[in-house]
């Protein structure tokens, strides 16, 4: 007489799931990093594989970073936030074209120059050696940095700027110009700039106007570009 093994029958509207590898009771996890699952209102089979590249996420905030590690699956975070804005170009060539100079005007369409993207930049008569750019927004923005750039365009030469930022009711939000650094003559890689550690970068800025302390050389300002940094939205 040849005696069979009886498969075990499975109730209706249950379920089990099987793991491949080694066998494992219920709530641990099998050695090749297949979950097994077993439960009424689960699928017939459920399986996660912890994969075996590595994967990395960063995000970086004021205050704070935050660092994901795909291969242990782990957190860690230092600091208390995180990236708080997304950070876009403000003086794009819609903003360009409503820059005006102080004190005496530009030719017409000259002002679109000022986009970082220029190849020539903006460059003042002899006799203007201290002018006075004023960027407004269409919409209000937290401004993060502003940097005159030194190796975007020929013969670019401003050393050191000053800034004025103003709200939306018009008033100035900082009472005295803020300065910034100072541009080495003899390194194009530095320029001068002010960084959000400087400016009011969390309040809403509509308007800002830019001095021209002084330039490298001592000759008027040449091959001017604006790179503003502003947060056009908040996230959390």
């Amino acid at each position: 007489t040849t005696r069979g093994r009886s498969t075990p029958s499975i109730p209706t509207g249950r379920t089990q799931s099987t793991a491949t590898g080694t066998p494992a009771t219920t709530g641990t996890r099998p050695s090749n990093g297949t979950v097994t699952t077993k439960g009424a209102s689960t699928p017939a089979s459920t399986r996660v594989t912890i994969p075996s590249g590595s994967t990395s996420a960063r995000t970086s905030g004021t205050t704070g970073t935050a660092r994901t590690s795909g291969t242990t699956g782990t957190a860690r975070t230092s600091g208390t936030t995180t990236a708080r804005c997304a950070e876009m170009q403000a003086v794009d060539e819609t903003v360009s074209k409503q820059i005006t100079v102080t004190p005496n005007e530009l030719p017409k369409g000259e002002n679109i120059e000022f986009q970082v993207t220029s190849t020539r930049g903006v460059s003042f008569p002899k006799d203007e050696r201290t002018p006075t750019i004023v960027v407004q927004f269409g919409t209000p923005a937290e401004v993060q940095s502003v940097t005159i750039p030194r190796d975007k365009t020929p013969n670019a030469n401003v050393q050191q700027f000053e800034v004025t930022f103003y709200g939306p009711d018009g008033e100035k939000i900082n009472d005295k110009p803020i300065l910034s650094n100072s541009s080495p003559k003899d390194d194009t890689k530095k320029p001068a700039r002010l960084d959000s550690t400087q400016i009011p970068s969390t309040t809403p800025v509509s308007r800002l106007e830019i001095t021209i302390v002084r330039t490298t050389d001592g000759e008027s300002p040449k091959g001017v570009v604006l790179d503003i940094q502003a947060c056009t939205e908040i996230t959390t």
